[in-house]
């Protein structure tokens, strides 16, 4: 592959967030995404004093904040009605994520499609794309991109993307969700959708059963993945989504030594090139 940053998601690292940065760069990373956390508690790195923390430990642990995941969408439908509570939490979020971003450093806010915020009519696909350009202006007055993370199709992606219309909005690829939730093969993920994706992805695997399997372990075509990847000459940030010290992965052993195992994998195929495994 060409040039590739290696990182993860605090919300995968052993402890789930807690000393993310530390844990990340102890273990060789270049990067991490930070999860912006709930609404229950207020989302914590959006204010003040937890951006200044977060700012210090960057410069002592040397590790880049590569992306801001607005995580609580898989609570809250970002796509909800005008004149209900969590429409006004949605709207109100959108200004303090970009205002976070930026405070960070953050080149990209990686939007999750799941759970509460998946598309799932008519209504919720041009809702979501409303609240799409809503975040898309804010966060391009700023500089900052906004990739939306799904399981979408081809052809209902390019559906979403035109209907955002702008120019800082791509999709933001993951290496078991397609395959997990929708059978779909990741491999044709990427062959319709590679010029839409942003520079970075999240890789994880498993058996059934999400991030809960090292690399290339599971039923996910990780190798496949990777190998696409490297012939197409994918450049940018690849993002570790495993849960380190959840079930059923901690039962494989302890969850650090399965961190840097995970690492010692997915360099050695990025290394390798194309055919590596």
């Amino acid at each position: 592959m060409r040039q590739i940053k290696y990182g993860a998601c605090d919300w995968g690292l052993p402890g789930g967030g807690l000393y993310g940065p530390r844990i990340a760069a102890d273990a060789g990373l270049d990067a991490i995404s930070l999860k912006i956390g709930l609404y229950e508690n207020d989302y914590p790195i959006t204010h003040e004093p937890m951006q200044k923390i977060y700012l210090e430990e960057q410069q002592r642990c040397g590790i880049e904040y590569c992306a801001v995941a607005l995580n609580d969408f898989d609570n809250i439908p970002m796509h909800a009605r005008k004149g209900t509570k969590e429409y006004e939490i949605v709207q109100n979020l959108i200004p303090r994520a970009v205002q976070t971003a930026d405070a960070l450093g953050v080149p990209i806010i990686q939007v999750p499609g799941f759970a509460a915020s998946l598309i799932r009519s008519e209504e919720d696909l041009e809702r979501s794309a409303s609240v799409f350009r809503y975040l898309c202006d804010l966060a391009g007055e700023k500089g900052i991109s906004v990739a939306g993370e799904n399981v979408m199709s081809p052809d209902e992606f390019r559906e979403l993307y035109e209907r955002v219309g702008r120019g800082n909005f791509y999709l933001y690829f993951d290496s078991q969700n397609y395959y997990l939730n929708r059978g779909y093969r990741e491999t044709d993920i990427l062959e319709g959708l590679f010029p839409l994706m942003c520079n970075q992805l999240h890789v994880k695997d498993g058996n059934g059963a999400m991030s809960g399997a090292l690399l290339g372990t599971g039923d996910s075509g990780f190798f496949d993945t990777m190998n696409w990847l490297a012939e197409h000459e994918y450049s940018g940030y690849i993002l570790l989504e495993n849960y380190y010290d959840q079930l059923p992965l901690r039962d494989e052993g302890d969850p650090y030594d399965l961190l840097k195992e995970d690492i010692r994998i997915l360099k050695q195929q990025c290394n390798a090139g194309p055919g590596g495994q």
